[in-house]
C-alpha cells in the first residue's frame, strides 16, 4: 500500500473518530440540559405539548375529571397521598428524598398549581423527606403537624431540619390540629389521633378520616396497634370504604379487630420493592381474611381511587394483564 493511500485512510479514520467523539459530547450535553430543565420544570410545557400531539397523556389525568380523586403515589417504601376534591388540593406526606422530586413531578402532571393543605403525619424521613421539592414547586397555604411530633433541634434528623427551614423561609402557616371535624366545603376531614403524646414516634402520627358524600377514607400514617385499639374503643364510627394500611403493611399495624371496625372494601398498602420485609405476610393475610381487596404500590404502582358521586372506581399505574 502506498504512503499516500495509507495517509488518506488514516485521515478518514481520524475524521470518523472525531465525528463520533463530537456526537457523544452533544448527546451527553443534551441529556444534562434536559435533566436540568426537567428538575426546574422548564421542560414541562414541551412535555405537555408532545403528550398532546402523540396522544400519550399521563395516566393520572383521567382521574382529574372526577369530583374526588385520591392518589396513593408510588414513592417506594414511604407515604405520599394527594387528594383532589372540587378545586381543593391536599397532600399527605411526600415520601423520602428523591433526586428528581418524585412527588412534585407527579403533582405537576396532574395539573395542580397549589396545595391548600399539606399534612405531615409525622416527621420520619420516608414521610417528609421530599418536602423541599414540593415546597419549591408549589404554593402551600398551611401545614398540619401534631405538636407531639415536634422535637428540639438537637434531636432532629437532617430531613427534619430541612423541613422546618423550608417552612420558616417560605412563611408557611404551621398548625397543630386538635381532634375533631374540619369542614372543607364539599368534604370534611376528621382528626382522630393523636390525643396524647407517645414514646413511639409512629404512634404520634396524625390519623385522618376523609368524608365526601357517601364515601370515606381512613389515613393512618405509621400508627400501630396501640393507636388502632384506642380508635376502636374511643372514636365511635370509624367505618371507611378505603383504608390506608398503617406503617406500610407491617405486622404491628392493621390488626384483625381494627379491620373489623373499619370494614374497608379496599385496603391500600404503600410499600416499596427496596424493602422486601414490607408488607408483612401476616398483615396481608389479615386483610384478605377481613374480606377487603388489597392494592399495593410496590405491585400496582400509583393507585388512584375516584368517586363520581355515585360509585368508587380505581385507576392503577400498572394494571394486571387481565384488566
Amino acid at each position: 500500500m502506498s504512503k499516500l493511500k495509507r495517509k488518506s485512510i488514516n485521515k478518514r479514520n481520524r475524521i470518523r473518530l472525531s465525528a463520533a467523539f463530537i456526537a457523544c459530547i452533544v448527546v451527553v450535553l443534551f441529556c444534562v440540559i434536559m435533566s436540568l430543565l426537567s428538575l426546574s420544570g422548564a421542560a414541562d410545557p414541551l412535555g405537555d405539548y408532545l403528550n398532546r400531539i402523540t396522544g400519550n397523556e399521563p395516566f393520572m389525568l383521567g382521574a382529574m375529571k372526577y369530583p374526588l380523586s385520591v392518589h396513593f403515589i408510588d414513592v417506594g417504601c414511604g407515604d405520599s397521598i394527594f387528594i383532589s376534591a372540587e378545586g381543593k388540593n391536599i397532600l399527605i406526606d411526600t415520601g423520602k428524598y428523591s433526586l428528581d422530586g418524585r412527588t412534585a413531578q407527579y403533582l405537576k402532571k396532574t395539573g395542580a398549581d397549589h396545595i391548600d393543605l399539606f399534612v405531615a403525619t409525622h416527621t420520619d424521613s420516608d414521610h417528609i423527606g421530599d418536602f423541599s421539592s414540593v415546597a419549591g414547586a408549589f404554593r402551600i397555604d398551611k401545614i398540619w403537624l401534631s405538636d407531639f411530633c415536634k422535637k428540639p433541634e438537637e434531636k432532629q434528623s437532617e430531613d427534619e431540619k430541612i423541613f422546618y427551614t423550608e417552612i420558616k423561609n417560605r412563611k408557611i402557616k404551621l398548625l397543630s390540629p386538635e381532634t375533631g371535624i374540619y369542614d372543607f366545603g364539599s368534604f370534611s376531614i376528621e382528626v382522630l389521633s393523636p390525643t396524647e403524646p407517645s414514646e413511639e414516634d409512629n404512634d404520634n402520627s396524625l390519623v385522618l378520616r376523609l368524608v365526601y358524600g357517601d364515601v370515606s377514607f381512613l389515613f393512618t400514617g405509621d400508627a400501630g396497634k396501640k393507636i388502632e385499639n384506642k380508635l376502636v374503643k374511643d372514636s365511635g364510627n370509624i367505618r371507611s370504604d378505603i383504608l390506608k394500611a398503617g406503617h406500610h403493611g407491617s405486622n404491628g399495624s392493621t390488626t384483625a379487630e381494627f379491620l373489623k371496625a373499619v370494614s374497608p372494601s379496599v385496603t391500600v398498602i404503600s410499600a416499596g420493592e427496596e424493602n422486601n420485609a414490607l408488607p408483612n405476610r401476616n398483615c396481608i393475610d389479615r386483610i384478605k381474611q377481613s374480606g377487603s381487596d388489597i392494592l399495593r404500590t410496590d405491585i400496582d404502582g400509583t393507585v388512584i381511587i375516584t368517586y363520581d358521586g355515585k360509585e368508587l372506581s380505581c385507576i392503577k399505574e400498572k394494571p394486571s394483564a387481565d384488566e
